[in-house]
C-alpha cells in the first residue's frame, strides 16, 4: 500500500469510477424498459365499487326525476289535460336535459351518484390501463399519490367531451325519440295495419329493437352483478365507470327510513289480523251511548189494552205525529237522507235503513237506538201513515 493512499480505502481508486455523463447515459438508455416494467406491474388490486351503492344512485336519480317531474307538471295544471298529455314527451325532455346539463355535461356526477360518493371515470384513461398514479391523479385534480403502493384505485380522468355528449344523446334524446315514436305508433294503431304496410313494418321493427335492447340490458345486468362495472348498456359502450369520489370517505348508512317502513308494515299486519276479531258495531254503539245526545229522548207510543176510546185516539194521534216527524229525518246510523227500505225500531219507533238496523242488531244483541238510547227489541216496516 502506498504511503500517500488514504487509510481504510478498499474500493477502486477514484480514477477508476465512471464519469457522471456515462451513468446518466446508461440510465436514460434503460429508462424505457423500466417504464414498461412499471406499467405491467400490478402494484394495487383494482378498486371494488359496491354494487348496492351504484344501484342506489340510479334509484335516487329516478326518484329525483319523478319528484321534479311532478312539480314541473304543476306549472301546466291550468292547461287542458289533452294538450299536456300530448306534449308529455317534450316536457320530460326539457326536464331531463336540464338535469343532464347541470350535472354530467359539466363534468359533475348525477345527484344520486353525488349522494352515494360516486363519480364517472373514463376507463380508457384509468390508472390500471397504463396511467401512472401521478398522471391519473393530476388529470383528476387530486394530489399525486406515492409512487409505490400509494394508488387507491379511484384515480383517473373524468369523462371526455365526446363521452359526455354521447351520454346525453343516449340518456336524454334517444329516450325522448323512442317515447315520441311509441306514442305516435299507439295513436295511429300501427300494430293493427295490414301486413306489409309501412306502418306495420315500422311497428315490428320497434318491437324487435325493444326486445333486443331488453335482452342486452338483462345480459349487461348479469355481468354487472358478476364484476361490479357498468350498470347500463350505455355506460358499457362509453366505458364510463362509476368510482368513488373520495376513497377514504366512510359509507354512512341511515336505517331510519327502513325502520319506519318495517314498523308501519308490522303495525298494518297486526291491524289486519285483529280487526276481524273486533265487533265494530258493538264498539260503535258503546261509544255512541256514552256521548251526550243532541236531542231529548222520544217516549215510545205505548197502547194500553184497557184504555178508553179517548186515550186510544190520543195515542193514535201522537203516533201519527211521530211518524210525520220521522219523514224528514235521515238514517241515524249511516246518515243517508234518502232512507232505503225504511224500518222502524221497536219500541222507540225511530226510522232506519233496513240494512243498517238489521246489520247492527245481528252484530250486537243489545244494540241501542243512537237517537234515544233505548234498546232495540224488534224492527217493523215503517209506514208514513200507520193505521
Amino acid at each position: 500500500m502506498d504511503a500517500g493512499a488514504p487509510a481504510g480505502a478498499g474500493g477502486p481508486a477514484p480514477q477508476d469510477a465512471p464519469a457522471r455523463e456515462d451513468w446518466q447515459t446508461e440510465w436514460f438508455s434503460v429508462l424505457p424498459e423500466v417504464d414498461e416494467l412499471a406499467r405491467r406491474r400490478k402494484g394495487v388490486r383494482d378498486v371494488v365499487i359496491m354494487r348496492a351503492s351504484q344501484l342506489d344512485a340510479a334509484r335516487l336519480d329516478n326518484e329525483l326525476t319523478a319528484m321534479l317531474r311532478e312539480q314541473f307538471m304543476r306549472i301546466f295544471s291550468l292547461f287542458q289535460p289533452r294538450v299536456v298529455s300530448a306534449l308529455q314527451p317534450e316536457l320530460t325532455l326539457v326536464l331531463e336535459y336540464l338535469i343532464f346539463r347541470f350535472s354530467v355535461c359539466l363534468g359533475k356526477p348525477t345527484p344520486g351518484a353525488a349522494l352515494m360518493n360516486l363519480r364517472f371515470r373514463d376507463e380508457r384513461g384509468a390508472a390500471p390501463a397504463g396511467l401512472s398514479s401521478q398522471d391519473a391523479a393530476g388529470s383528476n385534480g387530486r394530489p399525486a399519490a406515492a409512487p409505490l403502493g400509494g394508488r387507491t384505485g379511484v384515480e383517473g380522468p373524468g369523462l371526455s367531451c365526446w363521452q359526455r355528449g354521447l351520454y346525453g344523446v343516449g340518456s336524454v334524446f334517444l329516450r325522448y325519440a323512442w317515447a315520441r315514436a311509441d306514442q305516435i305508433a299507439a295513436a295511429q294503431h300501427w300494430g293493427d295495419l295490414p301486413l306489409g304496410s309501412r306502418g306495420r313494418r315500422a311497428w315490428a321493427a320497434m318491437r324487435s329493437a325493444e326486445t333486443a335492447f331488453r335482452a342486452a340490458s338483462l345480459l349487461n345486468f348479469l355481468v354487472f352483478l358478476r364484476y361490479g362495472r357498468y350498470r347500463s348498456v350505455l355506460e358499457r359502450l362509453l366505458r364510463a365507470r362509476l368510482v368513488y369520489s373520495r376513497a377514504a370517505m366512510a359509507r354512512a348508512l341511515s336505517f331510519e327510513y327502513l325502520n319506519r317502513q318495517l314498523v308501519w308494515h308490522e303495525l298494518s299486519e297486526l291491524l289486519l289480523f285483529l280487526l276481524p276479531l273486533v265487533n265494530v258495531g258493538r264498539l260503535k254503539a258503546a261509544v255512541m251511548s256514552r256521548l251526550p245526545r243532541l236531542s231529548p229522548p222520544i217516549a215510545p207510543a205505548e197502547l194500553s189494552a184497557g184504555a178508553g176510546p179517548a186515550q186510544e185516539a190520543g195515542s193514535a194521534t201522537a203516533a201519527a205525529a211521530a211518524a210525520a216527524a220521522e219523514v224528514g229525518q235521515p238514517c241515524a246510523i249511516c246518515g243517508a237522507r234518502d232512507v232505503l227500505v225504511p224500518y222502524a225500531a221497536r219500541p222507540c219507533g225511530h226510522r232506519f235503513c233496513y240494512y243498517c238496523l238489521r246489520g247492527n242488531t245481528l252484530a250486537d244483541a243489545r244494540f241501542a237506538c243512537p237517537r234515544c238510547g233505548a234498546r232495540v227489541e224488534a224492527m217493523q216496516r215503517w209506514l208514513p201513515h200507520p193505521g
